[in-house]
């Protein structure tokens, strides 16, 4: 109740919708048009800001599901102080982290910080690239999942819009 849904396809310069819904429960809702809409951002300063970061976190949150799901994730444990990936190395998995915290850094720079239930390692994968940053356990013990590279790649060649849904 409150939350809202549909903005991206109104955000999305073709009209394209990322997912579908379907209510699970009698719904009451809404239907703002899309000139309604654009009044909207046009009148309220941050609005569209707010609304592609919603439409992303959206976008991550789905992709972490679809990646949760696959039967063949592998455990990985760590201590603090030991790396999931080096920046140059190899991209060969993809990460989501189930417990702990996992500093990703530039140069021993901190940019960023992966809690539980979010991702690492997509980037190289995604890319075909070597890893551009390193990823460090810094707290006492960090549980991953990781998604080897082939079956990343194999879970991408799945659907004919999987690649787009999770580049997204």
């Amino acid at each position: 109740a409150g939350d809202f849904f549909g903005e991206g396809a109104l955000m999305h310069p073709k009209k394209i919708r990322s997912a579908s819904i379907r209510c699970v429960t009698p719904v009451h809702a809404i239907e703002i048009s899309r000139e309604y809409f654009e009044k909207y951002l046009a009148t309220e300063e941050g609005a569209m800001l707010n609304l592609r970061e919603k439409d992303r976190t959206r976008k991550r949150q789905r992709a972490k599901t679809i990646l949760g799901m696959q039967s063949n994730m592998i455990e990985k444990n760590l201590q603090k102080g030991d790396y999931v990936f080096k920046r140059g190395e190899e991209g060969n998995e993809i990460y989501i982290l189930e417990e702990g915290k996992v500093d990703i850094s530039v140069d021993n720079h901190a940019v960023l910080s992966v809690q539980p239930g979010e991702m690492c390692g997509e980037h190289s994968l995604m890319l075909g690239r070597p890893r551009n940053v390193t990823a460090k356990c810094v707290s006492d013990e960090c549980k991953l999942h990781g998604l080897r590279a082939r079956d990343f790649y194999e879970l991408l060649d799945s659907h004919p819009k999987m690649k787009a849904a999770i580049r997204d």
